[in-house]
Order: C-alpha cells, then structure tokens, then sequence
C-alpha cells in the first residue's frame, strides 16, 4: 500500500484525487466514521482523510472531501528538520493510538519511554518494560539536579514568588551537599533548624515534609539499559516522588546523549504535564538542544501545559480536538484553528504544517486491534563498583580526576570537602581519597584548568579551590550563595539577587545597603566603581580573605571590605545593638 510522505502531504491539494463524494456536512462525516464500509483497508495505518480549505465565496472556510490515502508519518517528520513532537488533545480522542503507531514507525531506533499509569499503553507496545522503582538515580550524586527536581515536583509551575520558594534552592544545596543519603539529610535539616529564622524554619519544615514521599531505600549505583526501554514509574508510592525520580533519569540520560554514549535516542514522555509546566524542568534545555543527538516527543492534553518557551521547540504538533483555552491560542492562525475546533474523535491535524495558510490536512489512526501487546518485564541491570582487593579500599577503578572536574563545575570546594564526598560515593578511607585529590588538584592547576584562592571558613583559613570555566563563574556564585544565606539567616530584607553575568547591577541590593562579591581577580574595577556612584547607599565589598581587604579599602567612605566571617560578625553585632 502506498503511503504519502511529506512531499505529498504538502502537495495534499494537488495530488490527491478530486472529491469522492459531495454530501451534506452531517452525512459526510457519517459515512467517514463508517469504518467496515469505507476504511477497513487501512486498518493499521494513519490516513489522509479530508483537507479543510478557504470558502472564497463565502467567506470563511469548508471542508474539501477526497480520496483517503494513508500517510507516511515517519517520513514527515524526519523531512521536517526539527524532529520533536508534541501529541495534545482531549481525553479519549485518540493520542495512546497515535503515539503508539508512531513508536512502531520507528522501531529501529532506541526508544526511551516515560510512564505514569499503571498498565498504560506503551507497556503493550512490546519494549521491554522496567519497574522504575527498581533503577532510581541517587539524588546526591548531583546537587544541581537534585535542587531542580524537587523544584519541579513540589513547586510545578511557580517560578519566583513567596519567601519559601526563594530560600528552597539555596537551602537544598547546601543540605544535600553535605548528605550521602535520605537519612543523613533529614539529620542535617534538624541541624540546620537549630539556628534558622522562622521564615527558615518555615521552609526546612516544609522541605522535610515534603522529601518523606521521596525516600526510597537500595539506591545503589545502577546501570540503564542502553536499548529500548519502557520506564513504568506507577509503583512510585506518590505523584511528587514519579515526578522527581522521573526528573532526575531524564538528566542521566541526557547526559549519556551529550557524552555519545547513547546516540540519535527517541525519548518519549506520556503524561508530560507532570513536568512541562516549572521554568526548572530539563525538558526546556532538551527540547531546544536535542536535534542533533535524537528526538523528544511529549503527550499531554492541553498546549497550555507545555511554557510558550518550549512549545515553540516542537517542529511538529499533532493535535486532536482541544479546549476553548487551546483553541483561542490558535487563533493567530484562524483556519487552524476552525479545522482543530472541528476534529471528530480520532482524527488530528498537524498545526505546524508548512501550507496551513492555504489547507490543512485531517488525518485520522485506523485501529487494526493488535495495539496491545503482552510484555513481560524484565528487571534493572545493577552495576556493581568494583572492589579494589587489600589496599584497604575501592578506590581502584576511581577516576578522581573526573570526580574533582565533576564537584568544582557545580560549585567552588576544598580537599578536605571534596574527599568526604567522593569517600561517601565510593566506601573508601577518607585520608585516603584526599591525598589523591591533592595530588589531582596540583596536576589541574598546574595546567590552569582550576584555580586557588585563600580563604576564610569559620575563621579558620582554608585553600579553596574553584573552575576556571566558565569565567570563574563558581568561585563567585558560591560565595554570592554563602552570603544569601547569611543576610537571610539574621533577618536582612533581600530586595534583588543580581544572576551570574548580569552587568551594572550589586550581587545583592538590600533596603539598607548593597552587597558586592570580589574575588580578587579582576584587573580592572572601573566597572565597580561606576556600581558605587550609582548609589546614595552603604557598599559593603566581600572578599575571599583578609590579604585582597588592602586592594577594595580606597573606594570611597561609603564602600566596606570584609570576609565572610566579618560580614556575619557585623550583622550579629548590628542585631544585638537593636536589642
């Protein structure tokens, strides 16, 4: 049976035979939905069903009957360039058939599937199923995404408002930084609670209820499949652990794709909603960079669910009937959106395609009954570390140089902060992996791929340690980071919290004063001075350690220089005195 690929399809028009029948509207779709008589032969196959065109005459737009023709859909979307696809629509309009028949369409590649119902369609499709409960990534592995993932299950589409959410990232960073597991977490919010503020309070409580869903125990070091893989994650006990957990193996596999581990992958996310609504979801990042390491294909029921951001990084859009909602967000397109207000259950259009200000083409999936397929599910490789024999350790196939590149890209660190955290990951002596993390330390900065600086913690000087890409960058967030929670920890209003790069703007602007983050290395501080004569308000100027406080002190009478400690000394003083 020949099928009309995308060349065809926007040459519907010309191409196809002219109208097979000319009926009144409700007749028409009468004998369209008479299946035994007039499409049983494409059982199986998607189907060109009718085009809905311009009504010159009359003014607004009808439906142009012809000759159904299955479609080749494969061939469509890979000639679009942009292979992402998004499938929306009402419930029981026909999406889990479509998708279905897509995922067979392509069948050699590796198809990474997504789901969130227990017994859904795509555990038919004959993929291997895994029990996701069984290959959940440790969260502590990466602090960054840990942050976002609790984000994007607990805050959804929130951004930037109210106080707790403007404290849970610093909060969860710092908490999880010093954790190996669930249960050393909760031990250090109880620390943490000891001396917080009660807006601090508020939110540790909050991240502590919040994180008991999440706890799942025998997280160990575990090996995806690289093949075709059907994720089931129902037996998750909550929404908000399916959507964190779910969150976090997206990023591990993204990984894999930006390392060419795993190469030209559909990813495939039902339920999509549960994650496309937060700014903090990899999917943003995914679908404007994965054209060329494979396919992302989201279903959900409403476009309103997918930010505008990323919607417009979708080249294809099958669509089914919609809401009022959906529909008056087509409406810079108005024959679009007539043909999807429309749209009979089981027929979709595309409203990406490339001649719909001339025609839109109605498409429709003719069900052959063999869409369930009984799928036996098989279990999670575990990849067990190897353990190095006497030595009195694992440490053998440890790549600490990679390990230390690793922490220092997500944050500034020391030796001693570095080897508790990689002896935790691995179950080696902690003396142990220091001595080696020094010795890597040395190597990298030697060949200016780290940096150094002193610096004081807790009044005692320490050597920190920091990436010298991008543009040094860590050095100055972490210590941005540390005084955040110092202003917010003794009660200090926090107006505005300036992002990495941002140029004419204080790292921190407070009603009283502003705060500004020098790390010692710049050569030129004319942009800082310009900062200073822009404001009628006290400057105060971090430093890393008492030795750069000399370089800033001539400034101006308004402008002070201090360390961290100082700062948080300052403030204590400054509290005590109102008392």
């Amino acid at each position: 049976m020949r099928e009309y690929g995308f060349s065809e399809l926007i040459n519907a028009r010309r191409m196809l035979a002219k109208p097979l029948l000319e009926l009144p509207l409700r007749n028409e779709q009468k004998l369209f939905y008479d299946t035994s008589r007039r499409l049983r032969r494409f059982a199986g196959h998607t189907t060109l069903a009718y085009n809905i065109i311009p009504d010159l005459e009359r003014g607004k737009f009808r439906r142009e009957e012809c000759s159904p023709k299955t479609t080749n859909l494969r061939d469509y979307i890979e000639h679009k360039g942009n292979r992402n696809v998004s499938i929306t629509g009402a419930s029981g309009q026909g999406k889990s058939y479509l998708t279905m028949h897509l995922l067979r369409r392509f069948e050699d590649k590796q198809r990474i599937i997504f789901s969130f119902k227990p017994d859904d369609h795509e555990v038919h499709l004959g993929i291997p199923v895994i029990d996701a409960k069984q290959c959940l990534p440790n969260p502590f592995r990466d602090i960054d995404a840990f942050s976002e993932a609790y984000i994007t299950a607990f805050f959804g589409e929130k951004v930037s408002s109210g106080i707790q959410l403007q404290q849970t990232p610093a909060f969860l960073q710092e908490i999880a930084s010093q954790s190996n597991d669930w249960k050393s977490f909760m031990k250090k919010i109880s620390e943490k609670r000891r001396s917080a503020s009660k807006n601090q309070i508020e939110t540790l409580n909050a991240i502590e209820q919040n994180v008991k869903s999440l706890v799942i125990e025998d997280m160990g070091n575990v090996e995806l499949p690289n093949e075709s893989t059907v994720f089931d994650f129902s037996t998750l006990p909550t929404k908000q652990a399916q959507n964190f957990y779910a969150e976090l193996m997206l990023r591990q596999i993204y990984r894999e794709m930006e390392s060419r581990k795993r190469r030209d992958v559909l990813i495939c996310i039902d339920e999509a909603h549960r994650l496309t609504k937060s700014y903090h979801t990899i999917l943003d990042v995914m679908s404007r960079e994965i054209r060329d390491k494979g396919m992302l294909w989201i279903i959900t029921q409403n476009l309103i669910d997918i930010l505008p951001e990323m919607r417009a990084n979708f080249g294809t859009k099958f669509t089914f009937r919609l809401g009022d909602a959906d529909l008056q967000m087509l409406s810079y397109n108005q024959l679009v959106r007539y043909s999807v207000s429309i749209l009979q259950p089981r027929q979709f259009t595309d409203i990406e395609f490339p001649e719909s200000q001339a025609f839109t083409p109605v498409m429709t999936y003719i069900p052959d009954g063999n869409e369930h397929k009984e799928t036996q599910k098989i279990r999670a490789k575990v990849n067990e570390t190897r353990i190095e024999e006497k030595a009195g350790g694992r440490g053998k196939d440890i790549n600490f140089r990679e390990e230390v590149l690793r922490i220092l890209g997500e944050r500034m660190s020391y030796a001693t902060e570095m080897g508790k955290e990689i002896s935790a990951k691995y179950g080696i002596n902690k003396d142990q992996a220091k001595l080696k993390i020094k010795s890597v330390l040395e190597e990298l900065k030697n060949s200016d791929q780290v940096g150094r600086v002193k610096y004081l913690k807790d009044g005692k000087p320490i050597v920190m340690y920091y990436s010298r890409s991008p543009n040094l960058s860590n050095l100055h967030t972490g210590m941005q980071s540390q005084a955040v929670d110092i202003l917010t920890e003794l009660g200090a209003s926090i107006n505005r919290i300036s992002t990495t790069g941002e140029r004419g703007a204080f790292d921190i602007e407070t009603d009283f004063f502003m705060v500004e983050i020098e790390t010692g290395l710049k050569h030129s501080m004319e942009d800082l001075k310009a900062r200073i004569a822009g404001t009628n308000l006290r400057v105060i100027i971090i430093v890393p350690n008492k030795e750069l406080i000399d370089k800033y002190q001539q400034l101006g009478e308004r402008v002070m220089v201090m360390t961290m400690d100082s700062l948080k000394e300052m403030l204590l003083d400054m509290e005590k005195t109102k008392l």
